[in-house]
């Protein structure tokens, strides 16, 4: 085991996380920042064969997990700034040239030292030629953001963790791999800078020459560099990022969590946030249709897999659990209105990391930049609303899956239940508080205590039940009745809790009651 430690000197980071953009501070600092902060250090410095044999070894490693505390962010300020134009000698000077705005996002860490953690790695021979490069690091990012770089050999590491994840991340970081030396070599183009101008030098100062010898040497020089670099100067590029890998906060685990009940649903909801549209929570119906359609035409696997799309190959329903799209509406407070917030995924929770990112990676990352996609979501009548993977470190409450998943014993619904069928008699309602126990059953729950069923949702916010519109069976175009419920179990169960015949859609959603 072996860590690389990064101390921000000045207390502060400046980096741009989303690219050109340059609109969101870069908190924790990507590896590949790193990697590349480590061979500017190698380039300015005489790249020393040593340390470019420990800068080689290092990209052939795994992603490193990152301990890196909590950060705030300043208040985006943009300035203006001179461009970098030497067409004439008087635009040299910066009061001569033309500015253009620029901003500069600033990430605050409550901890200005940051690890990069690989635990299965023993730096070896490696270790002389990484800790010199490491010392001869002023800067990661911005030329401002000044840092110190030291290896380390083990330690205590009380600072939040990230960790690299094959499954769906709501972060995803920019990370070296084998090669990655070589690309930055290229880019940075130095031989060629140099040559170019070692020439262009010499064919300069022949100018003007009158010596038939000269004007001769001085054709050659100009052919020369013709042939070598055409008719543009050999520039330095800006290196483009390589591989992108998902990142998730680790967190110890609760206290007995493989002993709380949990459905066959995972707690760890894909939430993605509404942006531009104040939706009420009865459209549900509506916008997890829209969603759906989006995620279908997006799906790299054509048809679809069965935990996916819902239906078998032969178009048949599934039989097993599949995805469930959610509406997160503003609820359980006072000042609730039951507009949507945003849209959720719950994914079965057996199912493989590696299938859940084959099929939702690029509908939730843009593919050249990595950052989060957004989607419009429109049903062709009634609304068009922009959706976008909510990445926040402390989202809003009703965005958290936390709101929705944490355990208790009490459940109410935001989303009324739908009942499998009609019942009839003087015990109507006691036969469907059955049927809804054994919906609970169903999703893998053990078997509640009791259930109410009533047209008003004890949670703040949530509209009457006879505002959703009503679900319609496929078999005989039937309309199907639902009704809010408060469900106790007889031990705390994690969520989410979708239950009865319209879980997949939307209905069902049950948030956890504090009493």
């Amino acid at each position: 085991m072996f860590m690389l430690g990064i101390d921000y000197l000045n207390g502060w980071a400046i980096a741009a996380a989303d690219g050109a953009r340059k609109e969101q501070a870069e908190w924790p600092p990507h590896p590949d920042r790193v990697f590349m902060a480590l061979a500017a250090a190698w380039f300015e410095t005489g790249e020393n064969s040593e340390e470019g044999d420990a800068l080689r070894w290092l990209e052939t490693l795994p992603p490193p997990a990152i301990a890196a505390s909590e950060h705030t962010t300043r208040s985006t300020v943009v300035s203006y700034v001179p461009v970098n134009d030497t067409t004439t000698s008087r635009k040299l000077l910066p009061e001569y040239r033309s500015k253009q705005p620029r901003s500069f996002p600033v990430a605050i860490p409550h901890d200005p030292r940051v690890y990069f953690v690989w635990r299965d790695a023993e730096l070896g021979a490696y270790r002389g030629g990484l800790e010199s490069l490491a010392a001869k690091v002023t800067y990661v990012g911005h030329s401002a953001s000044f840092v110190r770089v030291w290896v380390v050999d083990s330690g205590e590491i009380t600072t939040r963790r990230w960790e690299p994840t094959d499954g769906i991340a709501r972060h995803r970081l920019r990370v070296f791999s084998t090669g990655r030396l070589d690309m930055l070599v290229q880019s940075y183009n130095q031989a060629n800078i140099l040559e170019y101008s070692s020439l262009k030098a010499q064919s300069d100062a022949l100018k003007g020459r009158r010596s038939a010898k000269e004007r001769k040497k001085k054709k050659y020089l100009d052919a020369i560099i013709t042939e070598r670099f055409g008719l543009h100067a050999p520039v330095w590029q800006r290196p483009e990022p390589t591989r992108w890998q998902g990142y998730e906060s680790h967190r110890e685990p609760e206290l007995d969590y493989l002993d709380i009940p949990s459905s066959v649903f995972d707690p760890n909801l894909v939430v993605f946030a509404i942006r531009d549209r104040r939706l009420p929570v009865t459209m549900t119906l509506k916008l997890t249709q829209a969603l759906r359609g989006a995620l279908m035409d997006c799906c790299p696997e054509q048809p679809p897999p069965e935990w996916f799309s819902g239906h078998k190959p032969d178009k048949s329903p599934a039989t097993n659990p599949h995805l469930a799209l959610l509406p997160l509406p503003f609820a359980g407070d006072r000042y609730s209105d039951g507009r949507v917030m945003g849209l959720a995924l719950a994914l079965p929770r057996l199912l493989a990391l590696q299938d859940a990112r084959r099929c939702l990676e690029s509908f939730l990352y843009m593919a050249d930049t990595g950052l989060p996609r957004q989607h419009s979501l429109f049903d062709g009548q009634w609304f068009e609303c922009q959706i976008e993977l909510e990445t926040q470190d402390q989202p809003l409450k009703n965005l958290n899956p936390d709101t929705w998943t944490r355990a208790s014993r009490v459940w109410s619904s935001v989303t009324p239940v739908v009942l499998n069928r009609h019942f009839k008699g003087k015990d109507k309602w006691s036969q469907a508080a059955e049927s809804i126990k054994e919906a609970c059953e169903h999703i893998g729950l053990p078997r509640p205590l009791e259930v109410l069923l009533h047209p008003v949702s004890l949670v703040e916010g949530v509209p009457h039940a006879r505002e959703y519109p009503q679900l319609t069976r496929k078999s005989d175009g039937g309309r199907q009745s639902h009704s809010h419920v408060v469900i106790v179990f007889e031990e705390p169960v994690r969520g989410p809790i979708i239950v009865g015949a319209g879980r997949y859609r939307g209905y069902g959603l049950c948030r956890p009651m504090d009493s």
